[in-house]
């Protein structure tokens, strides 16, 4: 099973005043944040990043859920667990695919074993990666869906909610 250190971590970044409030991560934080997690050695039931755009000076949110990284560790899995567990990621079967979508299911919902911490560790390693290509991607999709002007952007920023088990 995974370990509660790794839980307590990340309440660590994402609380504050005892649990009363949450506190969303900006991306230097998630950095700073999965690299506590790995220096610990250690690994979690699930860790479940999602990311999201705040401007305060239009006071509005975008969720990106579609873009949401959800690492799962289990004691074993066999290939056929592994890609039932990506079909019912993404709602369609693993099969039915094409190579794009193979592609960020594989990186946006992997397994691991609890046991494999170097596998724990190259997974969010390489959804940080992925994040210096999407968020240009969500930052265009925002300027677009809610009129962000360039003078806009400066009043936003994207942060991150966080879950783990």
């Amino acid at each position: 099973m995974g370990d509660n250190f790794v839980n307590n971590i990340i309440v660590d970044y994402t609380s504050y005043c005892g649990g009363k409030y949450k506190h969303y991560p900006t991306l230097s934080e998630l950095q700073r944040l999965v690299q506590e997690i790995i220096k610990s050695e250690l690994t979690s039931d699930y860790i479940k990043i999602t990311p999201f755009y705040v401007n305060s000076k239009l006071d509005q949110q975008v969720e990106f859920d579609d873009y949401m990284f959800y690492m799962e560790c289990r004691e074993q899995y066999n290939e056929t667990e592994l890609t039932n567990h990506f079909s019912a990621c993404i709602g369609k079967e693993y099969n039915a695919m094409n190579d794009e979508e193979i592609e960020k299911v594989h990186l946006l919902f992997p397994l691991c074993k609890y046991d494999d911490k170097e596998a724990f560790k190259k997974r969010l390693e390489e959804y940080l990666g992925y994040l210096d290509g999407l968020l240009p991607k969500l930052l265009d999709y925002c300027k677009h869906t809610i009129g962000l002007t360039d003078v806009d952007v400066a009043f936003g920023y994207f942060c991150f909610e966080i879950h783990s088990g």
